[in-house]
């Protein structure tokens, strides 16, 4: 699946903006993923 490995690279983009700015909750960073997600397009 096309889309699956999309959101698998975005996922590990997303991992390391988290690491950079040093989160350590990880359900707040996913919430601002499906956001961002939805709003670039991608549709689950």
């Amino acid at each position: 699946f096309h889309l699956y490995e999309q959101c698998r690279d975005f996922l590990i983009q997303v991992q390391n903006i988290a690491k950079e700015r040093g989160e350590k909750c990880p359900t707040k960073v996913t919430n601002q993923v499906f956001r961002y997600a939805k709003k670039a397009g991608a549709s689950y």
